[in-house]
Formats: structure tokens, sequence, C-alpha cells
């Protein structure tokens, strides 16, 4: 931490290297106990200006390394040899930082599983962070492609035409998983339709993922786990940052980045448009196999940060997108038509994020968000329209007395809604005020963590709603963890914001009953060890998952084929399973790999006793992804990999039958990415290399506004092999 002698200002040059002597390029530096920080050149060197005099530790972290201290002290004054630009006169300090391999980022910085910043390591609760290098290795402009090949989540497609997806994370759908940027929670029910795919990897610093039980700290609704999406930090962004590709489907991405840091105000404005226009149909079904879209984005962030503390933040962003799928020859003229088959979604969206932090203290900060969300669009000649706006706002205080690490907070949600069905007579306002208490306790040298927590929400119509939470962490040995997270759950179902299919297709929805609020109980058990392979160290993590669902609704495609009918389950339904991983960075970044497999049981159980497996949850999944890094060329590849087993799917009658379990299918990806200077890099990706794709999802798409016509019989990819090109250039500060 700093400790400072005076108020005279200092400097610090350095240099942060490998163990075998190499640079580490564009490696990030933090001043600890402070929120001073860069980003080192090409040549892993370094410059901060403006310390003050003293002793401090700086924090040096890449992808792929251990975060390293080093201590430093620094005088009176700037170096006359400090890097050109620089006019002082006096004395810099010198400080070279060596990072030695770290095979999955233990020392990765993490923010959500306690809202304070702590490494991967030390967190109580399990966090999987996906650093923006690791997005990279598998090029798209969303966020579900981009961690769909993380351990334990898969992407599920709820429609064969308009492609309207979600993730689950160990078994459970989409709505039961919070998603927030920079800690929000301002995805909605109808933003996370569409909106999730508007989220370009472009614009993130790397994504948070808690994959159990969250309620106490963003919300009952967090069943199954967070997303939570740390967009960049305009301290440390590039100068300029362009990333363009095009693929052989004539699908095409352009995105670009300016920073800038004048003063103690850094800001960073981006932008994205996506275009596709190309009417591609492979299965010979007569509907496009992937939606025609064009999307725009526009992105901007401010930071204010006197004498290098950060204190303030604002960011602002708005989405646009025109999406369409359907059959040849459909034109916008021909929206809500009733003889040209189409799907066609405009969205509007607009996102506003600020925080806070008082100078009169560090342990109390202020959150606040909105956002408003408008869809407007025709499912063949089915209308939906709706509006939602939402507000959240969040006061904490986070001070530590001795070993208590205390979260006291306040934090309040308004939200709106309206759409054009019958079921929304009058606009859905709901006001939830909320208070929550956590302690943070580290006992036995450090070795045992207890966490313990507390949320309390009033809803206006099913009262005060607790959801308590409790977490431990147990280092057993030098190299072992063991971790232990549970929780609660409750959850207000928005049916036709959430389930796609009370939307599109030819079954009429059926709400059996008054639908009750679901409620869950959680609990996750990891094992993290670490196995020694001499300098080549191999991460090993198991986890165990069970989740207990009361009042549940389950949608029933079965009691009539021409009938979706909605109910809250009687019994009880149940996510289980046991995920395992393994992770290696061999021989210094040269080559790194990661393997897993999670083996799951989601299933129904009504007050009978019988059982039924939940629809589109996979009974085992596997994922793989490797880079190597060859040193005689500036070449890297990355190669990633799903395996997908089989899951119930939905019925049809006669002449329409399909087969009610899907085939294990597997899909790979290869890249190659070329440095070609020290700011650009050229890359060429075949993504589903074996061009594998499932017949068509659709039933009976030659009469789609017959009473047979259904779009949810999706298991798998729609659109064969795509080669891209694309090029990134970045200019470093």
């Amino acid at each position: 931490m700093a400790r400072p002698t005076s108020g005279a200002a200092a400097a610090v040059v350095g240099q942060v290297l490998q163990r075998d002597g190499r640079p580490v390029a564009y490696a990030t530096v933090r001043v600890v106990g402070t929120e001073r920080g860069v980003i080192a050149d090409a040549d892993g060197r370094f410059l901060f200006l403006g310390l003050e005099a003293g002793e401090h530790t700086l924090l040096a972290s890449a992808q792929g390394y251990a975060a390293t201290e080093a201590e430093v002290s620094v005088g009176q004054g700037y170096g006359e040899d400090v890097p050109s630009g620089v006019a002082a006169r006096g004395e810099a300090a010198r400080v070279s930082i060596t990072l030695a391999p770290d095979p999955v980022a233990l020392e990765a910085i993490t923010v959500t599983g306690t809202m304070k910043s702590t490494t991967v390591a030390q967190s109580p609760v399990k966090v999987s962070v996906v650093p923006q290098a690791v997005l990279q290795r598998n090029a798209t402009n969303n966020l579900v492609d981009a961690i769909s090949f993380v351990n334990g989540l898969y992407q599920q497609v709820d429609c064969g035409v308009c492609y309207t997806n979600n993730l689950r994370i160990n078994g459970m759908e989409g709505p039961y998983t919070a998603v927030l940027i920079d800690g929000m929670p301002i995805m909605s029910s109808l933003a996370s339709v569409y909106g999730l795919n508007g989220i370009n990897p472009a614009l993130i610093e790397q994504v948070e993922i808690i994959k159990g039980p969250s309620s106490t700290l963003y919300g009952s609704e967090a069943m199954a786990g967070v997303i939570n999406v740390i967009t960049r930090d305009p301290r440390f962004a590039p100068k300029l940052a362009i990333d363009a590709w095009g693929t052989t489907d004539a699908e095409s991405n352009v995105d670009f980045a300016l920073s800038s840091s004048p003063g103690d105000v850094s800001g960073v404005l981006s932008g994205n448009v996506a275009y596709n226009s190309r009417f591609v149909d492979g299965n010979g079904d007569g509907f496009t196999d992937f939606p025609l879209n064009k999307r725009c984005v526009v992105f901007g962030k401010l930071d204010w940060s006197p004498r290098g503390q950060r204190r303030a933040t604002l960011t602002a962003k708005y989405l646009y997108e025109d999406r369409f799928g359907g059959v040849e020859g459909w034109t916008p003229a021909d929206r809500g038509s009733s003889s040209v088959y189409g799907e066609s979604i405009y969205t509007n969206r607009v996102e506003l994020l600020g925080s806070y932090r008082p100078t009169w203290s560090d342990a109390v900060r202020f959150e606040g968000s909105y956002a408003w969300h408008d869809q407007d669009s025709w499912y063949g000649d089915s209308r939906y329209a709706a509006v939602q706006h939402i507000g959240f706002m969040n006061a904490l205080w986070g001070p530590r007395f001795g070993r208590h690490d205390l979260l006291v907070g306040a934090s309040a949600r308004v939200q709106t809604y309206d759409d054009d069905t019958p079921a929304t007579a009058t606009v859905d306002q709901r006001f939830i005020p909320g208070l929550l208490v956590q302690d943070e306790v580290r006992m036995m040298g450090n070795r045992l963590t207890a966490l313990g927590g507390l949320r309390a929400d009033h809803h206006s119509e099913h009262g005060a709603i607790l959801s308590p939470r409790f977490a431990l962490k147990w280092d057993a040995l030098e190299h072992t963890a063991l971790r232990f997270n549970a929780g609660t759950g409750f959850r207000v179902v928005n049916l036709f914001t959430e389930d796609h299919a009370a939307l599109t297709g030819a079954r009429d929805v059926v709400i059996a009953s008054e639908l009750e609020p679901e409620r869950s109980r959680s609990f996750t058990l990891n094992l993290n060890q670490v196995v020694e392979f001499g300098p080549n160290p191999m991460m090993i993590d198991v986890d165990l998952f069970h989740t207990r669902f009361h009042n549940k609704i389950i949608p029933d495609y079965d009691v009539d084929p021409d009938q979706i009918v909605y109910d809250n389950l009687e019994g009880h339904a149940v996510s289980r399973g046991v995920s395992i991983a393994f992770n290696q960075n061999v021989d210094f970044d040269h080559f790194l790999y990661s393997v897993g497999v999670t083996l799951q049981d989601v299933y129904a159980e009504d007050e009978r006793g019988v059982r039924e497996a939940e629809f589109f949850a996979p009974d085992v999944r596997g994922v793989l992804g490797a880079t190597w890094n060859l040193r005689v060329l500036p070449l890297r590849l990355d190669y990633t990999a799903s395996i997908t087993g089989p899951m119930r799917l939905p019925s049809y009658d006669e002449p329409h039958t399909r087969a009610e379990r899907s085939p294990t299918y597997a899909i790979h990806n290869l890249q190659g990415a070329w440095r070609v200077s020290g700011s650009s890099e050229l890359y060429v990706s075949v993504k589903n290399l074996f061009d594998y794709r499932q017949p068509s999802p659709l039933v009976d798409p030659d009469n789609p506004f017959g009473d047979a016509f259904d779009t949810a019989y999706v298991y798998g990819p729609m659109r064969g092999r795509q080669v891209m090109l694309g090029l990134r250039y970045g200019v470093a500060r």
C-alpha cells in the first residue's frame, strides 16, 4: 500500500518482464491502496508521474501470469532520464517486476463475489474470470457466443426463426441468471430476449461469472448465478482501437474506440456496426438459417480520478437493432402480413450508469442506473410491442473492523412494463426497496474465511422477501481450497418477456391458474486443487451443485399438441450435477489449455412422484480450449470446441413427429492470429470447422400460418461452416 512521507510529487519508471527476461506487453500496473494504474507499452515499460514521495507497493498483472507486487521507494522530483516528453528534474525511482506463469489467473482481480475488490484465490465465493484476451480467442460480436465455451454454461436458442437465445448456468434457464453491467442489474426480462446479443465483447474488460446463489447481493432473482460484464476502464484503454472482420456469409462487423485522459478525467468513446444481409437456407426449409440484422451500438464512459483516486464514473450506451428471420422475398412492407411469413424485431435501448465515491470516505459509494428498452415486433401476423423502464439505486458502506470486512447497503428498484398483450391490461409498476448486510471474517491465519449475508426486499404484492446467504472457504493445504456456498431465491415471472414460445408458433397459450412467484434453495461445493508439474502447474476444479425449486412455472408441450400450458408445479423441480475442469499454462505461456465437463440432472417431479426431464437441458456437456503461441513466428493459434449430449425435446403429432431426444454433437472452431506489427494483428477464423448443423428446427415450415407450425425444436447449430477474416489495430498510450 502507499505510505507517503510528504506531499511532494515523485515519479516511478519501470518494466514488466517474464522470468526469462522477455517483456510482458501491455501489462496492467496499479498502485496498491489507490485507484491509480497504467498500461505498460509493447516493451513492458511503464511510467507513474505525480506520486507522493515515500514508499509504495505496485501490483502488476497480465493475462496468463500471476499478479506480483513490488515495493518501491521514491523521492521528491522527477528524473531527467524518464521517457521523452516528461520535462522535470530530480530522480525517478526505477523498478523491475517479474511475472511468473499462472495456470488459470488465480490472482486475477474480481469484485462480483463479495461486491469488494479481491483476487480469485482469496474470494470465499468461487468466481470465474474471463478476460479480454480470452474473449478474443473466439472472435464474435455478441456476449452469448463469446462465453458459451465456459464450463457449466450452455447457449439455448429459443426460436429457429428469430434466434432469440439465453445462457443456462448449471442447467437452469437464462431468466434465473442476473446479468449485470459494471455491477448494475440493468438487464431486464424484456432486454434479455435480444439484448444480450447487443453486448459487444470489444467493450468488455472482463466477464466475471458466479455459478450458484447470489441473491443477497444482486437481488432475489439471481437463483442460478451472476454474469457481471466489466466494461473498459477509460484510464487504461488504448488511445485508438479498431477491430473489423467479415465472413464468407457476407456478415460484417466494425468496432472502434478512442480514449483520452486530459488531467484527472479519462474518457473512452466506442461504437459498433454489425451487418448481415445475405439470405442463407442451408437446410432447405425455405427460412433463413440465421437472422438478418443491422445493429448499431454507441458507448461512452467517463472516469474522474483526482490525484489518481477514482471518485466517479459515468457510462452511457445506445443500441439499435433491426432483426429479421423468415422466408425469402419478405420485405419490410410485409410486416404483419398473413401471406408472407416473417419475424421482424426493432429494438431501441438506452442505458445510463454512474457511481460516486465521496472524498470523505473510501468505504462509502453510491451507484445508480437507468435503462429504457423498446421492442416493436411482428411474429408473422401477431404483433408484440413492449416498453420497459428500470431504475436502480444503491448506497453501500464497506468498513473493516479487525478481522471483519462488513458491507451494509440500501437499494431501490423501480420498474414499469407495458405491452399490447391481453395479459397486460394496465401498466405493470413495481417499486422494490431493499436492505442488505454482509460480514466476511478471516480466521486461522486467513486459512478459513466465513461469509454471511441477508437481504430483505419488499414487494408490493408479496410482502417482505428475505434472501439469506452463507459461504465458507477453507485453505486445507497450500494448494488445496474448499468452498461452500448456500442461498435462496425468489422470482416473479413475466411470461411473455421470458418465454419466446408464448409469442411465436401456432400453439395456443393456456395459463392454467394464477401464477405464483417461484422460490428456490441452492448450494454449491467447490474443490480447487493446484497440482505441481515443475514450472507448469495444473489447476483442477470440481463443483457439486444442487438447486430445488418450489412453485416452478413449467411449460407443458405434451398435454395438447396445439397448446402450451403454463402452471406452477405442484411438486418440485431440481437442477443438480457435477462439473470438473482442468487448466494448465505450459512453458511460460507457450501453450495454454482448458478442459471441462458438466454432468447434470434437471427434472420436475409432481405431487404424485412422477419425474420428467426438463426440455432443452443436455445431460452432459464438455468444453475444450487451447492456445499455442509460436515462438519462431509472431503467430497465435486458438482452438475451441464443445460437445453437447442428449436433451429432451418437444413432441409433435403425426405427420410432424420428431425425435424426443437429441443426438450428441460437437462444434469445433479454429483461429490463427498473426502479429503484423506492435500495433496490428491479422486473424483468420474457421467457425463450425466440420460443418455440423441440425436439420430444420421448424415444424411444418411449408404452412407457417397453420395450426401445426412451431419454431421451438432447436437443439444444435443451424449455421454451417464460416470463414472469417479480421484485423485488429491498437495504439497504446
